[in-house]
């Protein structure tokens, strides 16, 4: 049987196509790092990066021939960063950031001591620890923020340092995947609601 007119769905773009829509693209980003022990990796050295992912644990709840889940415990997962690899002059950062980083968690640099810094520290003020912050902000087109990300005590869980290949004229890399126990989100265009949460007594 044919469909009145006028009735059904609308088959047009929707929200989509109001003249007030923002679009997040994925190259309008900085990732800004806040390391331990005065160690600096600047923004522009970041080539790929990811948003935090989150996993949450499901616990099964059985009787008789019933099933159901809950939901259990939140996990952040790692995230993987790829740097451009660059060398500068002293006193530059470049690349050695990174290292001293590292160096920090696992000094590689010291064969027989190994030294590994053992407190968190200050994330915010470069104190002797191996914790870090990040922060990922995205932007719209004139350079304004649409949403922030900021992750804490945050280390380099996994380095690598990349292949080399004489056939290939691509720039060196390296691919980080940190480690990071908080995540918060702000989102600075528009407005989250609050969450629902309702206890015994909600």
């Amino acid at each position: 049987m044919a469909t009145p007119s006028g009735s059904g769905i609308a088959m047009g773009l929707g929200l989509l196509g109001n003249d007030n829509i923002v679009f997040k693209r994925k190259y309008r980003w900085t990732m800004e790092f806040f390391c331990p022990c005065d160690s600096v990796i600047g923004s522009h050295l970041v080539k790929v990066s990811s948003r935090p992912n989150i996993s949450i644990e499901e616990t099964e709840i059985n009787f008789l021939h019933g099933k159901m889940w809950i939901p259990g415990k939140a996990t952040w997962e790692t995230i993987s960063v790829t740097f451009y690899d660059i060398a500068v002059g002293e006193g530059d950062a470049g690349s050695n950031g990174i290292y001293t980083w590292l160096a920090t968690v696992y000094n590689f640099t010291d064969n027989v001591g190994l030294h590994q810094s053992s407190r968190k520290g200050d994330e915010t003020n470069g104190s002797q620890g191996y914790a870090g912050k990040v922060k990922l902000t995205m932007f719209d087109g004139c350079g304004e923020g649409l949403e922030e990300w900021t992750l804490g005590h945050c280390w380099p869980q996994a380095i690598n340092f990349g292949e080399l290949d004489y056939s290939s004229s691509e720039e060196a890399t390296i691919e980080v995947t940190l480690r990071y126990a908080t995540a918060e989100y702000k989102a600075i265009c528009g407005m989250m609601k609050p969450p629902c949460c309702a206890g015994c007594f909600g």
